[in-house]
């Protein structure tokens, strides 16, 4: 049974439209308004507040007897609502076929009705319908994915470069070590040829030694690994005690 499936119907032959409803009735469905003017169709969608009361599927005849024809119809109520939309036509109406396909209907719909032609193509249009959600969900989920991903790059890039810019700043502070090691090498070997006859000043003084040539030797390591890093060409730079 198809009792959930909600069905309206724009027809402006009256007696079609409700012969049309009697046998969709009988395989289940439910026909909950006709109409043979457009504006009256469109205008009860409108007044319809619960989103569960939207007709699943939508039968437009071409020809209505309103100044608006299904075609109009079909057009404004694809945009605002999501139906499976049905064209009914007739041979005489063939040729209006290829403007119909403005409206992205779903499936077509041959007067004079059979029944079980009408049953299948209701069912192959509601068919479509769930592929076309199914599409828009994935690509919406697709779409914030693809988002998130994005904000995850931009963090990892921001990152990397406050990563960088401390590197920056360690080089640099480099250059002040070398600058103060430097002075510090320069006082101790001023100290020991003052103090050649005082042994145990002579000892620091060759201790603060030993210690600013380690830390030269750091240095140089540090600075090896930031030439391998921007594989720059030149020879590694290395301080000299």
């Amino acid at each position: 049974m198809n009792s959930s499936t909600k069905i309206i119907i724009f027809e402006d032959e009256f007696l079609l439209a409700n012969d049309l409803k009697r046998q969709l009735s009988r395989f289940g469905y439910e026909v909950t308004a006709m109409f043979r003017k457009a504006e009256d169709g469109i205008e009860y969608l409108k007044s319809l507040q619960n989103p569960e009361s939207i007709p699943e599927v939508v039968l437009m005849d071409i020809s209505l007897a309103g100044k608006m024809s299904g075609i109009e119809a079909a057009i404004v109520i694809s945009e605002k609502y999501s139906c499976a939309l049905v064209f009914l036509t007739g041979m005489s109406q063939f040729e209006f076929f290829e403007e119909t396909f403005k409206t992205k209907p779903f499936a077509f719909l041959l007067k004079p009705f059979e029944v079980n032609q009408a049953i299948v193509n209701i069912k192959l249009a509601m068919y479509q319908k769930n592929l076309e959600t199914q599409l828009i969900k994935y690509q919406k989920e697709l779409e914030e994915k693809i988002q998130e991903r994005n904000c995850e790059l931009a963090l990892a890039k921001k990152t990397a470069d406050g990563a960088l810019r401390a590197k920056n700043t360690l080089l640099m502070n480099l250059e002040n070590i070398h600058e103060t090691t430097c002075g510090i090498v320069g006082v101790s070997a001023m100290m020991k040829a003052e103090i050649r006859d005082k042994p145990d000043l002579l000892r620091y003084a060759e201790y603060l030694e030993d210690n600013s040539h380690h830390l030269f030797t750091l240095l140089n390591n540090i600075l090896d690994l930031r030439e391998n890093d921007t594989k720059q060409s030149s020879s590694p730079r290395h301080f000299n005690a």
